[in-house]
């Protein structure tokens, strides 16, 4: 079995997968309801909120992870494998950063003046989304096929 990552690098890991699920559901479904409702504007805020708290994780995440290094990669892995796992690793650290920033600029005088952050702020959503997708499917697969215990590295840590 591989090494864990530590406690702090965990929570701070799972908070912010959960945080995501939050912004791809408030984004996706206040379309959903009328300009002005009440629900839209419970639903834009939450993501908004929702958005600052990754921002402010995201950099607490990089601080920790400067100071605390991930654990090595399993065995047996592949120079091609490495290299795919830590591209998409440094890719899901540059969105989850760029993205609320994106999106904080979006909501401003000056985001509506440039016109496009919103657009921009839509297509990178999709882009995390199938980053995301990718990172669960290589755990599964390390997981289930390699069964490398790679995976254990992030779960919750048992007694």
């Amino acid at each position: 079995m591989a090494a864990t990552y530590d406690r702090t690098s965990r929570l701070l890991h799972w908070l912010v997968a959960a945080l995501v699920l939050v912004q791809f559901a408030t984004g996706w479904s206040w379309g959903y309801f009328p300009r002005g409702s009440e629900p839209r504007f419970y639903l834009f805020n939450l993501h908004i909120y929702a958005g600052y708290l990754i921002l402010a994780l995201a950099i607490a995440r990089i601080g920790w992870r400067l100071r605390h290094p991930a654990p090595p990669l399993p065995a047996g892995m592949g120079r091609p494998a490495e290299i795919a796992a830590r591209a998409t690793h440094g890719l899901l650290y540059l969105l989850i950063l760029l993205q609320p920033i994106l999106g904080a600029v979006t909501i401003t005088a000056f985001g509506k003046a440039l016109g496009w952050t919103g657009a921009v702020h839509v297509a990178l959503a999709y882009v995390i989304a199938a980053i995301v997708v990718l990172h669960v499917a290589a755990a599964l697969w390390h997981q289930f096929v390699r069964r490398d215990g790679l995976i254990l590295r992030m779960l919750p840590a048992r007694r």
